[in-house]
């Protein structure tokens, strides 16, 4: 089973590696970085020669790890420390920014005082997410391995003399045993073994083997991009690399803070968002994969609205306004012809698999247009998008329950309930109001520009007499929703409703009355209410008494929430202290700012979740709406001079 923790990634918004704690390289993205994923396993390996058996692979529990990025880049390094076998290896990820080929830059020193005579091996099994048959070939001219099938080819090379390879009969015991059968040069298989001469170690000694996977379209551009790559300086290219993350750093919005920890976290974050932005299409993933095979949620390696203009919002607070015009005509093009955004998307554009709509992501997308034009002031991008813009607004505006003057029933933002959620409504409100806005700006004088004025008035209306709790002094998180296997939410009885034209029915309880982070979302983002509104402020309370995790502190997303065990996340934490920074609770702000970085991963990246009794990470690494929620409060305080 592979692993469920991407630990570190790299790579140039087209390829993305993924790596364990271990250093090995897990999934490997391209040329898009959500699909396909390309790598089963790519593991590495010293080896005497002539010496059976004497395969000591890298991913083994024998050595003593350490791993680092280079400062301010998305250059990793690995060390690896072995004193009883006498090496210490340090390996160098990294992704050249205008080549799609993955550099693993090995040097190994001998550290055992003693002579020593080996030589250094990998084994690769490739070409995954796909039941075409799968192929392997050895290219004698370029001394590589060349997985394929077709569209995708990706050469495996190494800078030294293959000594060894094998592709068929059990390469990877072949390895095992340091024992290898090369009498066949192409065979329909995913697995192959190469060897690279070392040679001898005198005490102290360092070599350096670089690895080069090439990725391709054709089997000619692979062997081209092998040629080229084996003929330039691999320390050039790591200055190379390093000057180009530096020169993208360069470009932020620059704070000063007394704090290195949390200034360190902002530039990693900043760093993360553009491995996170796929250069190809605009759009924006929400992970890296983690679970290709569905065995634990429901994937991550899509693009939400939802996600995306949270992540926009820090983007373009942070400076980086060029990639939030991009992720917006990626979703121009996403848009369906009714005008709703669906659930999730493929980098590509392509509808991805989802379970049913949910109409915050209509409103929040239309929400974030708006947003990155209040920081542009640009209306060239208005007219871009406007066409997006009124068919948006016309569905969202006809998309109202009659009975209820509210948004009907579709998912909540974590796709768990249908309902019709506070939150969700929230969003349609600010979605409609910045339709209007956006139609105002551009004197566009839109017929129906006044209908989604309305539509948005009589849903805040609705908000306050049907959504809110008297008796709890706080809002509802929603109504007539559905009743499942979450366990009891509801209150107020049930009843059977008639949910499409084919009268099928279901049963919803009239009241959700759970308290639920979500619920912020009337202020911040979308600003139906004001955070200074009691409304609001009871609600808040509420979530800070039922929410903060007992143990480890941070603030879980719902009461009965049992993903993952019922942990704090990262977000809703973070969405915690963007509230009080509205109302000037500084203190607090920093209090749960500084939790944030303090449950970082050693690489400082951003989980998801943070176990509620070891605080360890536990879930998926990195985040993009976790290194979002981070950079806008981070900016919020530092700018007004807190930090």
């Amino acid at each position: 089973m592979k692993t469920y923790f991407n630990d570190a990634v790299v790579g140039n918004s087209r390829v993305l590696g993924c790596i364990n704690r271990k250093g090995e390289l897990v999934r490997l993205f391209w040329p898009h970085i959500d699909y396909p994923q390309h790598i089963e396993s790519f593991q590495m390996a010293i080896y005497v020669h002539g010496n059976s058996y004497s395969t000591i692979w890298l991913q083994n529990d024998e050595w003593d790890r350490k791993q680092q990025y280079i400062s301010d880049t998305n250059i990793l390094k690995t060390i690896y420390k072995n004193e009883e076998i006498g090496f210490r290896i340090v390996c160098t990820d990294f992704v050249i920014p205008e080549e799609d080929t993955l550099v693993r830059s090995i040097e190994i020193e001998n550290i055992s005082g003693q002579e020593k005579n080996i030589n250094f091996l990998t084994f690769s099994n490739f070409i995954s997410n796909t039941t075409d048959v799968r192929s392997t070939l050895f290219d004698f001219e370029q001394e590589c391995i060349v997985h394929y099938r077709h569209n995708y080819y990706f050469a495996v090379a190494g800078s030294s003399r293959v000594v060894d390879f094998q592709i068929t009969n059990d390469a990877y015991n072949a390895a095992v045993r340091s024992e290898f059968y090369g009498v066949d040069d192409i065979g329909m298989t995913g697995e192959a073994v190469q060897a690279w001469e070392l040679g001898k170690f005198y005490p102290n000694d360092k070599k350096v083997i670089n690895i080069y996977v090439c990725c391709a379209h054709t089997l000619a551009e692979s062997l081209e991009k092998t040629r080229k790559v084996k003929n330039q300086n691999v320390d050039i290219l790591i200055e190379h690399t390093k000057k180009y993350w530096l020169d993208y750093l360069d470009r932020r919005k620059k704070v000063h803070t007394e704090s290195n920890a949390l200034d360190e976290l902002y530039r990693r974050s900043l760093l993360i968002f553009k491995l996170m932005s796929d250069e190809m299409s605009g759009g924006l993933l929400a992970a890296p994969e983690i679970d290709e095979h569905f065995t634990r949620c429901g994937r991550y390696a899509y693009c939400w609205g939802r996600d995306a203009a949270f992540i926009t919002s820090a983007l373009d607070r942070a400076g980086y306004t060029e990639l939030v015009d991009k992720f917006y005509q990626w979703s121009i093009s996403a848009q369906a012809k009714n005008g709703s955004w669906y659930q999730r998307y493929f980098l590509d554009g392509n509808l991805a698999p989802s379970w049913g709509l949910q109409i915050d992501e209509t409103g929040t997308l239309l929400w974030g247009m708006l947003q990155h034009y209040n920081v542009i002031k640009e209306k060239t991008f208005l007219e871009k998008v406007w066409p997006s813009v009124k068919k948006g607004g016309d569905f969202l505006s006809g998309f109202i329950d009659e009975k209820n003057n509210l948004p009907k029933a579709t998912y909540d933002l974590w796709e768990e309930r249908i309902g019709q959620h506070t939150y969700s409504c929230a969003a349609v409100y600010a979605g409609l109001i910045a339709a209007v806005k956006i139609n105002d700006v551009l004197n566009k004088q839109d017929i129906n520009a006044e209908k989604w004025k309305e539509v948005a008035i009589n849903i805040k209306k609705s908000m306050e007499e049907k959504l809110w709790d008297e008796q709890g002094n706080r809002f509802y998180r929603g109504i007539n929703s559905s009743v499942n296997g979450w366990g009891f939410e509801g209150h107020g009885g049930k009843k059977e409703i008639v949910v499409n034209p084919k009268g099928y029915k279901r049963w919803v309880s009239a009241l959700d009355i759970m308290v639920d982070i979500s619920l912020l979302g009337v202020a911040i983002p979308f600003g139906v209410f004001e955070c200074q509104d009691d409304r609001v402020k009871n609600t808040a309370r509420a979530i800070e008494e039922k929410l903060t995790s007992p143990t480890v502190g941070g603030i879980r997303r719902y009461e009965t929430d049992g993903y993952m065990g019922g942990n704090p996340w990262i977000l809703t934490t973070l969405w915690m202290a963007l509230y009080h920074i509205q109302l000037s609770h500084y203190d607090k702000a920093k209090e749960y700012l500084w939790w944030t970085a303090n449950h970082k991963t050693s690489l400082g990246l951003l989980p998801e979740q943070v176990h509620k009794d070891t605080g360890e990470p536990a879930w998926v690494i990195p985040l993009t709406w976790s290194h979002a929620m981070y950079v806008l409060v981070y900016l919020e305080l530092a700018e007004k001079g807190k930090l």
